[in-house]
């Protein structure tokens, strides 16, 4: 028995170990200004993260906290506005935060996306995720500064907020190595 829990503990480390993001960085700066920063290499092609980061439908995949996600109707046919529904907890406080985008795609190495601040929480941000190609693997990095529009409450504060963010930064960049490592149809 003692064999199985050290080889199973074994596995769950390399497992971990392998996807740890190379860095995480959360920082707030002017007031409600959040900066996130997410440097980590993914075990695929630059295409097939693309292609999970842009299957809009399917963004729940990505994190337990994304409860759901939609592309909504726009006249450019170079933007996709998509919608995003996250819920989360910090300590007793929970809240459901609905954000809009407007992305592009710049080519198989950059998506962009603005938020749109009259159908979003939030009162402005924007995202770019630039991906390196590394043989068969991808350096992923993520940048996103956001202004959000709702309250928190006093008892929470920047640093139990920036921790649950690295978190969440964290396990997407793991999820994202595990539906890489899933076979494809």
């Amino acid at each position: 028995m003692k064999g199985w829990l050290c080889a199973l503990a074994l596995v769950a480390h390399t497992a971990f170990a392998e996807t740890d993001p190379v860095s995480v960085d959360v920082s707030r700066h002017e007031g409600n200004t959040y900066h996130f920063q997410l440097q980590f290499t993914a075990n695929g092609s630059s295409k097939r993260v693309l292609a999970l980061l842009t299957d809009y439908n399917q963004l729940t995949r990505l994190n337990p906290l994304i409860k759901s996600s939609r592309v909504l109707p726009t006249d450019s046919l170079d933007i996709d506005r998509v919608e995003i529904i996250t819920r989360g907890c910090m300590l007793f406080f929970c809240k459901t935060v609905r954000r809009v985008e407007d992305v592009t795609i710049a080519n198989e190495q950059h998506i962009r996306s603005t938020i749109a601040p009259s159908l979003s929480d939030f009162k402005s941000g924007h995202t770019v995720w630039t991906f390196t190609p590394n043989g068969a693997k991808t350096l992923v990095h993520f940048q996103a500064t956001m202004v959000p529009d709702f309250w928190l409450p006093p008892f929470i504060g920047p640093y139990t907020l920036k921790k649950q963010i690295r978190t969440q930064l964290n396990r997407t960049a793991l999820k994202i190595n595990q539906l890489l490592a899933a076979p494809t149809s």
